[in-house]
C-alpha cells in the first residue's frame, strides 16, 4: 500500500513536472511528497527525478514507469469500487452520432445479462479516448471506422466491425432541398449541422471530398448532440445527417423529409480494447448487444 501511495505521488509529480503543483493537488506538504518520492527511490534503487532549485525533470526510468503507473493506479481504483459496492464498472467513451443511436438499445439487452455491472458512457474528442483507453481509465471505445484508424496508439488496439449502414441527410418539410438533384456538391452549400465531424473522420474523405467541403465551410455548426442537430433542422433551414435505421425513426415522427446523403457517407462503427487487456466477458457482451442493433 505504502509503494501504492507512492505511485500516485510520483504520476503527480511526473504529469506536472513540478513538486509544488503536485503537492497542491494532492493535499500534501511540499516536504510531505519530497521524502514519499525519495522512499519510492530508495525502495525501487532507481532514480526518478532530476532536481535542481528551478526545474523538475524526468528520468529515462520515470519515462517507463509512468505509463504502467498509470495504469496500474487505474486497475487499483476499479478494484476499490469493486470491493465498496459490490458490483463491476465498465467505461464506455464514444462518438456523439453513437451516443444517439446506438447506445440506449444495447445498454437494456445488456442489462438483462448484467443488471448488477454499473456501465458508464461518455463522449469525447477521438483522440482524448484514445488516451483513455490506453491508461485504462475506459475499458471500450466506439468511434467511426476511420476515427478509430487515425488515434494515436491505433497498434495497441484490438478493433472489431459493429456496424455499417448509409447516412441520410434531413430537412424540414418544404426545404427547397426536397426539389434538389442528388449532388453533393450543391448540398455543401447549404448549412450544415453534424455530430461527429471530426478530423479524423474529415482525413477519411478523399482529396477532392475534403477541398470542396472546407471551400464550402461544411459544416457550419459542429454539435455535440445528434438530437440537438435534428431539433435545429426540424426547425430552420439547416440540414443534418443520421444513419439509415436512425433516419427513418425520426421521419416517421413528422416535420422532417429525407434521402440518402450525396456523399455516399456511411456510419461504419468499430470497437477497440487494448490488446493486452483481460477478456472481458462484460465488455464482449456488450458489443454483441451493440451489433444485435442491427
Amino acid at each position: 500500500m505504502r509503494d501504492l501511495r507512492s505511485l500516485r505521488h510520483f504520476e503527480a509529480v511526473y504529469r506536472f513536472t513540478s513538486f509544488s503543483a503536485a503537492a497542491e493537488e494532492l493535499g500534501l506538504t511540499h516536504s510531505a511528497l519530497t521524502k514519499s518520492i525519495k522512499l519510492l527511490e530508495d525502495s525501487w534503487g532507481v532514480q526518478l527525478f532530476h532536481r535542481t532549485t528551478r526545474t523538475v525533470a524526468p528520468t529515462e526510468a520515470a519515462n517507463r514507469l509512468y505509463p504502467k503507473a498509470v495504469e496500474l493506479l487505474a486497475f487499483a481504483e476499479d478494484v476499490q469500487r469493486s470491493v465498496k459496492s459490490g458490483a463491476h464498472e465498465m467505461r464506455v467513451v464514444c462518438g456523439p452520432g453513437i451516443l444517439d443511436n446506438l447506445i440506449h438499445p444495447a445498454i437494456l439487452r445488456y442489462a438483462e445479462r448484467f443488471p448488477e455491472t454499473r456501465l458508464v458512457v461518455s463522449t469525447m474528442p477521438p483522440h482524448l479516448a484514445a488516451a483513455e483507453l490506453v491508461q485504462r481509465r475506459a475499458h471500450l471505445l466506439l468511434y467511426h471506422r476511420a476515427s478509430i484508424a487515425g488515434m494515436p496508439h491505433v497498434e495497441r488496439m484490438r478493433v472489431s466491425d459493429i456496424a455499417d449502414e448509409p447516412y441520410w441527410m434531413l430537412f424540414r418539410n418544404g426545404h427547397v432541398e426536397a426539389q434538389a438533384s442528388d449532388d453533393l456538391a450543391s448540398s455543401a452549400e447549404l448549412d450544415w449541422a453534424l455530430a461527429g465531424f471530426d478530423h479524423l473522420f474529415e482525413r477519411s474523405l478523399s482529396e477532392d471530398v475534403r477541398r470542396m467541403l472546407r471551400e464550402k465551410g461544411v459544416p457550419r455548426y459542429r454539435v455535440m448532440s445528434q438530437a440537438a442537430c435534428v431539433e435545429l433542422a426540424r426547425n430552420s433551414n439547416i440540414v443534418t445527417a443520421a444513419p439509415e435505421s436512425a433516419a427513418r425513426g425520426i421521419l416517421s415522427q413528422g416535420g422532417l423529409e429525407g434521402r440518402p446523403h450525396p456523399g455516399g457517407f456511411r456510419f461504419s462503427v468499430s470497437a477497440a480494447v487494448l490488446h493486452d487487456a483481460a477478456h472481458e466477458p462484460t465488455v464482449a457482451h456488450f458489443i454483441e448487444c451493440l451489433r444485435a442493433n442491427d
